[in-house]
């Protein structure tokens, strides 16, 4: 019965499985699982129940999950968004599951007890955070949970960027983090599937899955602006036919790099392999 399914995308498990997964694999159990929301800014999604275990990706405020188990202070979860499953803090959940109105637009905006500035923050939202908006005071919106932000950093769901290239723009020099989906710090997979999501566009987390699915190919004289580069193991976004904008680990943060340096350098650490796919996304 069981079926060669990716556990990063598939809650399973030997001993636990999603309910709705019962004639595809084998599982000591099962569970329909319960609908949460996560309520922390910024909320990593480890591999295993501990903080030390590694992190594969991060959940951010609003994003809404299905819970499959909660033990020890731990819940394995599944996004809703892009269907990655892993382990996150049971206190960054809120079992209060709210339609959300607006997203952050802003690189980062801070969110306060009050509708003042001068009062320290409470938490901080990264871009592509959902919120329900209450009311507003001054230029400030309040927001579900209690806090305030800034109007003019949010807008409504349905406002999307123009270009995801120009949202990658705004990361340029950001920290590169194994894992991170925010302005904090973020990796490759990472950027393109932020400035995709800003866009109004959804796309897989992993840079593996994102080669398969996203877009249509196209060879490397069609190659354009917006189109997604793919090596092994790595994904930019391309400027033109020369140069992309990524997240690299070689210097450790967001920046500008012509696409044949990426290459040479990924061939000489594969030995030989190169640019294995160029995906166009259609914005239509």
């Amino acid at each position: 019965m069981s079926q060669t399914l990716d556990p990063r995308l598939h809650p399973l498990r030997k001993d636990l499985a999603a309910e709705y997964l019962r004639d595809k694999v084998e599982a000591s159990a099962y569970s329909k699982g319960y609908a949460a929301q996560v309520s922390r800014g910024i909320v990593p999604l480890r591999r295993h129940p501990a903080d030390e275990a590694g992190q594969d990706t991060e959940l951010l405020f609003g994003e809404k999950v299905t819970v499959y188990e909660e033990k020890n202070g731990w819940a394995w979860v599944q996004n809703a968004k892009d269907s990655y499953v892993g382990y996150i803090r049971a206190d960054t959940l809120s079992r209060e599951v709210r339609q959300t109105t607006h997203r952050v637009k802003a690189l980062r905006t801070y969110v306060y007890p009050q509708p003042d500035m001068k009062i320290p923050p409470i938490d901080m939202l990264s871009m592509e955070s959902t919120v329900l908006t209450l009311k507003e005071e001054g230029r400030y919106t309040q927001i579900q949970g209690g806090g305030w932000v800034f109007t003019d950093h949010i807008c409504s769901l349905e406002t999307k960027a123009l270009s995801h290239v120009d949202v990658a723009y705004q990361f340029l020099g950001t920290p590169y983090f194994w894992g991170g989906k925010s302005s904090v710090g973020i990796d490759c997979s990472g950027l393109v599937q932020l400035s995709l999501s800003a866009s109004g566009i959804n796309t897989h987390r992993d840079t593996y899955v994102q080669e398969t699915n996203a877009g249509f190919p196209v060879n490397s004289e069609q190659c354009a602006e917006g189109d997604l580069i793919y090596w092994p193991g790595h994904v930019a976004i391309a400027l033109d036919k020369e140069n992309v904008i990524h997240a690299t680990a070689n210097s450790m943060d967001v920046l500008i790099e012509p696409i044949s340096h990426i290459t040479e350098r990924v061939k000489m650490e594969t030995g030989g392999t190169g640019i294995t796919a160029i995906k166009r996304i259609s914005t239509t």
